[in-house]
């Protein structure tokens, strides 16, 4: 199976294609041999797009490059165990470390700031994957980290630590990026979905290893439990960036590159003689990769949704003129980066082909809507379940990983369902709906969040199931854009879903501020100290270690959080029925041995015979009544 999915082919798609497989117009020209620009697309490729067809050349037609190929898999396999380790445990931290600076619910802030640096860092980093190489990305992304973790583990205030993890979510964004990329490169379609899967399988033992990191670390040591993946993270990736150097220098010794590369690149990476080239390079590199423009993005972004997170604890609140002004100055900027996208950039983060793109927009819209929810959901689940139950940490941490085990058991076999059926939409909508449901399972009654465990736990496990929704619509982004694009187009979905993400987390964290103080004041007994009320509302720690179970404060505060939380899982109920509706609307590819959609090419480059799909008797059928079910059918499966 690992040979099928990484040997470029020629012969075409699977003899397995079902006779309704459609052709696309694409396919079409491509079979008449009228599309010229998809025979030179290889030419148009970045340098580091050219190096990857020429790695998988490699890998097919030598037993040390299928070597390479299995060390490869191993050492991505422990980068993502350190990205899992890192997902799986400090949002935990966040919580603790925020509750022990009196700035609980400021939570969603550093949330936020974080996401929006995951979002804008990914377009820099997909275009600087291009035009350097995947192993020196890798290599950037482990300073971020190791600096963030740093600076998070030894800084003395909530300010400096949102600092920290902003460092830190750059490297994360980069770690999970870099894998995407990297199973996209070496992955036709037909195997895309399953190989994804299993980039998450690691979920299935950190999620249990983070429970003895909650354990010995939360709440007293957090800074030794961050403190520790500073040193963690380097011996996990170094592996990786050893083995893809290695098989960089392998396709050199090979002349792979050298003779694919235009002469204008190999005069630039051979005779770098003084300051004046180097400067060069690296200016054409900050227009690669656009950077005054996602520097602008990302400014305008946090002006917009921090205010709506921090304006609760400003002094004034939204009387305060700095909040209303950073927001304005947000919006002005963001007109700012519009126009300078349309009339300025030499390279836009965002080109036309892509923008004018249905099937990539309507797929980035089912991931930002899914992620919306998601964030808002989750953003303050930890704290809710740390108050409402009385768990140990183990406890408390493992039921936090349900989703992710979910989502680990259930990636690959929808990865084998995909493989099977050749097409990827009807796992979106299916998975849309399971998320909805599961939402809606952890409301209670009167608009109130469920204490129930079996109800919380049956939640958690259906949205992992509806998971397959964003496997699907990153796989269909994905499809929709050649080769030479993937690497920017995954950064541009990734850049736009994260966004989405932040302003989940920024539903939340103004619901969360709006409502707590006041519904605590309302359900706690009548007379309790307006200073005790603030207390255990900036710090969970000390609402649940200085209130017993059968305290009336810790009582009232229970039934503060059952309101506030059953209004941030209406909104993200809301928020799901948003990506099934765009998962009915996107093209239903034929996914085969291609790398994607759009050219038709293998692995290597090569053009792959475009197979002619027979109408079925079923279709002939279809056609000639012309129904109502029928149009919508054809509609559903059309694939353009």
């Amino acid at each position: 199976m690992l040979k099928d999915a990484i040997e470029p082919g020629k012969a075409g798609h699977s003899p397995s294609a079902p006779e309704n497989c459609h052709n696309t117009e694409k396919q079409e020209e491509i079979r008449n041999g009228s599309n010229v620009d998809l025979i030179d697309e290889s030419q148009l490729a970045d340098p580091g797009v050219r190096k990857v067809e020429a790695f998988n050349k490699m890998l097919s037609k030598s037993r040390s490059g299928k070597l390479l190929l299995i060390t490869l898999v191993a050492s991505i396999g422990l980068t993502k165990f350190g990205y899992a380790l890192d997902y799986g445990i400090t949002p935990q931290f966040n919580a603790i470390a925020s509750s022990s600076f009196g700035h609980h619910a400021e939570l969603g802030a550093v949330n936020t700031a974080s996401v929006i640096i995951r979002g804008v860092s990914k377009p820099f980093i997909g275009k600087l994957a291009d035009i350097t190489s995947r192993p020196t990305t890798y290599v950037v992304v482990l300073l971020f980290y190791v600096v963030g973790f740093v600076v998070a583990a030894t800084c003395d205030n909530i300010a400096a630590y949102t600092v920290g993890i902003c460092f830190t979510a750059f490297g994360k964004s980069g770690l999970d990026f870099l894998g995407n990329v990297i199973v996209a490169d070496l992955t036709p379609l037909q195997w895309r979905v399953f190989w994804n899967g299993l980039l998450v399988a690691p979920f299935l033992i950190t999620t249990f290893i983070n429970g003895f990191i909650s354990d010995a670390f939360i709440p007293e040591k957090w800074r030794w439990g961050l403190g520790m993946f500073a040193i963690m993270m380097p011996v996990l990736m170094i592996p990786a960036i050893w083995t893809l150097y290695g098989m960089q220098r392998k396709a050199d010794r090979l002349g792979m590159i050298s003779m694919a590369d235009p002469n204008n690149t190999r005069e630039e990476s051979d005779n770098i003689k003084g300051p004046a080239t180097y400067l060069r390079i690296v200016w054409q590199g900050i227009i690669d990769i656009d950077l005054a423009g996602i520097i602008l993005l990302g400014f305008s972004w946090s002006l917009i949704l921090l205010p709506l997170n921090l304006a609760e604890s400003a002094n004034g609140g939204w009387k305060n003129a700095s909040m209303i002004a950073m927001i304005v100055c947000g919006f002005v900027g963001l007109t700012f980066f519009i126009l300078f996208e349309i009339y300025v950039a030499p390279k836009p983060v965002m080109t036309r082909t892509i923008i004018h793109n249905k099937a990539f927009v309507f797929a980035v819209i089912v991931d930002v809507f899914n992620l919306m929810a998601s964030g808002a959901n989750e953003n303050y689940l930890s704290s809710y379940l740390y108050i409402i139950k009385e768990w140990s940490n183990y406890a408390w941490t493992i039921f936090l990983g349900i989703t992710t085990l979910t989502i680990s058991f259930v990636g690959p076999i929808a990865g084998v369902i995909q493989r099977a059926t050749h097409r990827y939409k009807t796992m979106m909508v299916f998975g849309g709906i399971f998320k909805l449901i599961g939402y809606s399972i952890s409301m209670g009654s009167n608009t109130r969040s469920t204490k129930s465990t079996a109800a919380l736990a049956m939640s958690q496990i259906l949205v992992g199931i509806g998971s397959v929704s964003v496997f699907g619509a990153r796989l269909g982004a994905q499809a929709s854009v050649p080769h030479k694009d993937l690497a920017s187009a995954i950064a541009i979905a990734s850049l736009c879903t994260t966004i989405g993400n932040s302003v989940g987390y920024t539903i939340s964290t103004t619901i969360w501020t709006n409502h707590m103080l006041a519904y605590m004041r309302e359900e706690c007994p009548p007379g309790t100290p307006d200073s005790t009320l603030r207390e255990i509302y900036g710090s969970i720690a000390v609402l649940r270690t200085e209130y017993g179970w059968e305290d009336p404060i810790r009582e009232g505060a229970i039934a503060a959080y059952t309101r506030v939380n059953g209004l941030i899982v209406i909104t993200a109920c809301v928020l799901s029925v948003v990506p099934i509706i765009f998962s009915c609307l996107m093209p239903n590819y034929y996914l085969g041995k291609q790398q994607n959609a759009v050219t038709n090419r293998g692995l290597d480059g090569e053009l792959l015979e475009a197979p002619a799909h027979p109408i079925s008797e079923n279709e002939e059928r279809g056609a000639s009544k012309q129904g109502i079910w029928s149009k919508i059918r054809n509609f559903y499966y059309k694939e353009v």
